[in-house]
């Protein structure tokens, strides 16, 4: 038998006929194998998506850019990359179809996406509609067990037990995962957090990490992604730090065009003015509702009846707060939703009598109430698009489906076509809605259940009845309507009621977060630079529970709350102005470059 020495790189092509003709191989059996080795280089090189025809009938937009750049990072990166396009470019449909590819080319049999908790029905749904891939929601520890696609909220999966020095959901890392990807990869910008170290114990054969922003504030945050990625790709840390880090300015590096160089091997990166995408404007449209004496009030009568005379049956007085987050929203939703509220409380044993005595009292009183602002500023909206543009679509936005259910009621006698989309519906039903409203509908009724991940733009305009608390909630409603391939402006309208709370949440969250000239996608990384993406201790997000607090802590007083949502707007506004110089810092030191032909 033959030794056979193996001395050649199988990787070299354009030395392998150059090799062939001076007979340079230490054996024929070498020869063959890089020969088949060769063949089979050549049989599985990807330089089309055999995909794409399945995907592109799900996609309402053919954008060059996102099959172009799921091909780079399938040819050219072997399926592990850091995908950094600017945001608005979509880096959810390239990754969905570099996903798609490699299950159907057989690449992957095994999927992990981990998420922020925001983004995980969005994740789903997107797949789901776009890519025709079902993955299932980690709930537990046993949901490990349930498919071989599983979507996971990552601060829900990392949690980590010091006392037995054990990873809750440790199944996870005991996987060999085909694929794991990681959304908002920027939040693994730190070495020594939990976070980090959990994604870091996944096995994995292909890796994406997305963000629009690689680093924020130091170039070792750049680093300790790569470092994930693909380990030793920028050198030990001290290297790094010696050839990159510049001491005088951490954001812009030393040697810059090696830096860029070295990125281009593991990074894909478009901005959008390169492009040439037409992002279209947010017009925000805060409508004032001023109340009638009565309907004041009653909105003061449940507020102290919420504040003060909230007893359980035994006398003692209801402190809880997330109590008084759960019921507050309802109450101000609509007129019909509180009196939903009141009734519940009349009804319910654990109240004591003298609170149930209350809430008569005050559902009494809008029962007799002949006229329901709100409700009638939303009709004039209505009927001012309409006038403007008669084939104009509208979006309304509730959060509660009875309130749903009671405008769609109100407005019955308009003679218009409305379609009504919540929670609840089947993949049929939604279907089918959406198309109504795409072709024949004039309004279409939501609540945020119901439209995550649905894109619609073609509705140029979008009613906020009552506005959640949370601004990433928003920033979401907002979203369906500005998305790629929206042609118009869109008109943000937002109901607002006068001598309440609601005025200046409104204006806070409108005017100041989310129509403030950011483009979708944006407000997550300022929040989450500021802290304040995270979610509080009553499960909420820190700064709608610091808007409640602040509610309930003023006792009504509304010069006290509205001293606090100034000081949160002065945060607001201090991130963003961060965050466009962190922007401008990015362009400077990553440089841009195209996808390579």
């Amino acid at each position: 038998m033959v030794d056979i020495v193996i001395n050649q790189s199988f990787s070299e092509d354009d030395l392998l006929f150059e090799k062939l003709d001076k007979q340079e191989f230490e054996s024929e059996e070498v020869l063959n194998l890089k020969v088949e080795a060769e063949e089979i280089s050549k049989e599985t090189e990807i330089n089309e998506l055999l995909s794409y025809d399945v995907i592109k009938r799900n996609l309402e937009y053919n954008l060059p850019h996102q099959t172009e750049g799921a091909l780079q990072i399938l040819r050219d990166l072997n399926g592990s990359a850091l995908l950094a396009d600017e945001v608005g470019l979509g880096k959810t449909i390239t990754t969905g179809i570099v996903l798609k590819e490699c299950i159907m080319r057989g690449f992957v049999k095994k999927a992990l996406i981990l998420t922020p908790p925001s983004l995980v029905d969005q994740w789903v749904a997107e797949l789901k509609e776009k890519f025709e891939l079902d993955f299932t929601i980690i709930e537990n520890e046993s949901s490990w067990e349930q498919s071989n696609f599983l979507i996971a909220s990552i601060d829900r999966v990392k949690n980590y037990n010091k006392e037995n020095k054990k990873y809750k959901h440790s199944k996870a890392h005991e996987i060999s995962w085909d694929i794991l990807i990681v959304d908002e990869a920027h939040k693994l910008k730190a070495k020594n957090t939990v976070r980090w170290k959990f994604v870091d114990k996944i096995q994995k054969k292909r890796f994406l990490l997305l963000t629009a922003t690689p680093f924020q504030n130091d170039l070792l945050e750049l680093y300790n992604l790569l470092h994930l990625l693909k380990r030793g790709h920028l050198g030990t840390i001290k290297e790094f730090r010696k050839k990159f880090l510049n001491k005088g300015n951490k954001r812009y590096p030393l040697n810059p065009k090696e830096l860029r160089e070295r990125l281009q091997e593991v990074m894909v990166r478009r901005i959008r003015s390169k492009i040439g995408i037409d992002y279209k404007k947010r017009i925000p449209k805060i409508v004032a509702v001023e109340p009638t004496q009565k309907e004041l009030d009653i909105y003061n009568a449940i507020c102290d009846l919420l504040k003060t005379q909230y007893f359980a049956a035994n006398g003692t007085p209801i402190n809880s707060r997330l109590i008084v987050f759960a019921i507050l929203p309802k109450i101000t939703s609509s007129s019909r939703s509180a009196m939903e509220s009141l009734t519940r409380i009349i009804n319910d044993d654990k109240y004591h009598e003298k609170t149930k005595e209350i809430a008569r009292q005050i559902l009494n009183e809008y029962k007799n109430l002949k006229i329901d602002s709100k409700m009638d500023k939303l009709i004039e909206i209505v009927e001012k698009v309409l006038k403007e543009d008669s084939n104009s679509k509208t979006l309304i936005y509730t959060k509660h489906p009875t309130t749903l259910k009671y405008i769609a009621e109100k407005l019955e006698p308009y003679n218009l076509k409305v379609v009504e989309f919540m929670g609840g519906l089947d993949r049929e039903e939604k279907t089918q809605r959406i198309k109504e409203f795409k072709e024949s509908a004039n309004i279409m009724i939501s609540t945020e259940t119901g439209c995550e991940g649905l894109n619609f733009q073609f509705c140029k305009n979008l009613i906020n009845y009552d506005l959640p608390w949370n601004p990433m909630s928003v920033e979401q409603r907002i979203g369906r309507l500005d998305r790629i391939g929206q042609k118009n402006d869109m008109n943000i309208y937002s109901l607002a009621t006068k001598h309440t709370m609601e005025e200046y949440v409104v204006d806070l969250i409108i005017n100041k977060m989310c129509c403030v000239g950011l483009v979708i996608g944006e407000l997550p990384i300022i929040l989450f630079n500021l802290g304040l993406d995270d979610e509080g201790k009553t499960g909420k997000s820190k700064i709608e529970e610091r808007l409640m607090n602040s509610f309930i802590d003023s006792k009504n007083n509304l010069n006290i709350f509205s001293s606090e949502v100034d000081k949160i707007a002065e945060i607001i506004e201090g991130g963003i102005e961060e965050y466009e110089k962190e922007k401008d810092y990015t362009k400077e030191a990553l440089g841009e470059w195209k996808v390579k032909e």
